[in-house]
């Protein structure tokens, strides 16, 4: 079995220009949090243990735990919905934080991802002045002010 690491978040976003206006806002911010990004959400549950990887020759890849996961909704292969909700089946990661950020702004797929155990839903937005800011202060919120509960010991 792959150790697990902990690290500061996983960003799953199929949307590279999301991923690296995510990442510059990240850094903008100050965040020294290491970020993990998966590009779909076979990739995320890949990461996460939940899917064993594709075999290759090197078997570097570490599962990780993250603090907080950003979720991105409507992705090939995987959408997340199905990565959500397999996050909150799992014992050891059903307490992490997950927030969902989406183009979506439909009411169903808010209370869907609410359905499924989500902790938060941003709409992607765009703030020429300040690109990525909501999501920066999302992740300030759930790595450094937000209080996490103490992890559960496995009997």
């Amino acid at each position: 079995m792959t150790p697990s690491v902990r690290s500061g978040m996983l960003l799953v976003d199929d949307d590279r220009d999301d991923v690296e206006v995510a990442l510059r806002a990240f850094a903008r911010r100050g965040l020294d949090e290491p970020v993990r990004v998966a590009r779909d959400g076979q990739e995320a549950l890949e990461a996460l243990g939940l899917e064993p990887p594709p075999s290759r020759m090197d078997d570097g890849d570490e599962t990780v735990r993250p603090a907080v996961v950003f979720l991105d909704l409507k992705m090939p292969r995987v959408d997340g919905w199905e990565v959500l909700r397999r996050i909150r089946d799992n014992p050891d990661l059903a307490e992490t934080p997950v927030v969902v950020f989406s183009s979506s702004d439909q009411e169903s797929d808010v209370r869907r991802s609410y359905e499924l155990g989500a902790n938060s839903f941003l709409v992607k937005r765009f703030d020429p002045k300040s690109p990525g800011a909501y999501i920066a202060e999302a992740a300030r919120y759930w790595l450094e002010l937000n209080e996490h509960p103490p992890r559960r010991r496995r009997p």
